[in-house]
């Protein structure tokens, strides 16, 4: 009768545990839900999802205090301070500490959307930790990765003449409409100051293609004031449009504050850098005039009609 080495017999126990938690990271993404869960896969039961596999070696909860004969080679999971615990039958042997999930999950969520650039990561919503403690738990951002926008966190939306404007709707509005996707439409992520990131692109899509992007220092203002959404030390990222006037082209987006025209915290323009009045690149409020794309003018390889067609302005935090 031959006895395997305690080594290797902790070591085997490492090795399925690590599978386990791979299993898991996968079933968590997957969102697979299971509410019969029960028995011996309990143990691995996370939020109701269910591994389908024998686990009974890996227990949930925080491990006996003394580590002795009685529970030699036995593994626990601390969710509290996540990490695994092995009793070798007279010491605790701890591994550190483990989450549950892909970087930006929910249980294992990102401290921002660019430190994901560099994991050949895919524009879609990731679980973003917010930048102060009082701003609360993580929360789904769209997270961009292309060429021009790598690792941005969108944080404002609006397709012009596609949406009646409203309050809500305003750069600078705590109202919460989450960001989730590029589609026609707007959103609004009502508390700005609590998403990571030193820098802030304006940009411009027709029918989620890229017009136009600057990029520049974030603006202290954001989430505050209708001067949010100006671009301290602008550059450009991208721009397409093919209007020669000196004063629009390489211009990057203002917001325009026309008293009499401009709807405050949704109309931009692209005119005359920081003229912020009797300038339009988007909307007029009043009459609801279109002037899409008139400080711009679409190139015929994005549009076959230079302005006045389907136009989405967005801004994200990078």
């Amino acid at each position: 009768h031959l006895t395997m080495p305690a080594g290797v017999a902790a070591l085997r126990l490492v090795l399925r545990v690590c599978f386990i938690l791979w299993w898991n990271s996968v079933t968590v993404q997957s969102s697979q839900r299971n509410s019969s869960c029960s028995g011996p896969d309990r143990c691995c039961e996370r939020d109701a999802v269910c591994l389908p596999m024998q686990c009974t070696n890996v227990k949930a909860g925080r491990p006996p205090t003394v580590c002795d004969a009685t529970i030699s080679n036995q593994l626990f999971y601390d969710n509290n301070k996540k990490r695994l615990s092995l009793c070798d039958g007279y010491n605790w042997v701890y591994f550190g500490a483990l989450t549950y999930g892909h970087i930006g999950s929910q249980h294992n969520p990102a401290a921002s959307c660019h430190s994901l650039a560099g994991s050949n990561a895919k524009s879609g919503i990731y679980w973003i930790k917010p930048v102060h403690s009082h701003c609360g738990a993580a929360t789904e951002m769209f997270c961009t990765f292309d060429l021009m926008t790598r690792g941005c966190a969108l944080v404002w939306k609006h397709s012009y003449m596609q949406v009646i404007p409203t309050n809500n709707m305003r750069t600078f509005s705590s109202f919460n409409k989450p960001c989730l996707d590029l589609s026609d439409g707007w959103c609004n992520v009502g508390r700005k100051e609590c998403i990571p990131g030193s820098d802030q692109v304006t940009a411009a899509y027709h029918h989620r293609q890229l017009v136009y992007a600057y990029r520049g220092d974030r603006n202290l203002q954001l989430g505050k004031s209708w001067q949010e959404a100006i671009l301290n030390n602008p550059f450009e990222i991208e721009d397409f449009c093919t209007r020669a006037d000196a004063k629009a082209k390489g211009v990057a987006p203002e917001p325009s504050v026309d008293s009499n025209n401009a709807f405050v915290g949704i109309t931009f323009d692209k005119y005359s850098p920081r003229v912020y009045t009797g300038n339009c690149d988007t909307n007029w409020q009043k009459g609801k005039s279109d002037c899409r794309w008139s400080n711009c003018h679409l190139p015929s390889d994005i549009s076959p009609t230079r302005s006045n067609v389907q136009m989405t302005m967005t801004v994200y935090v990078c």
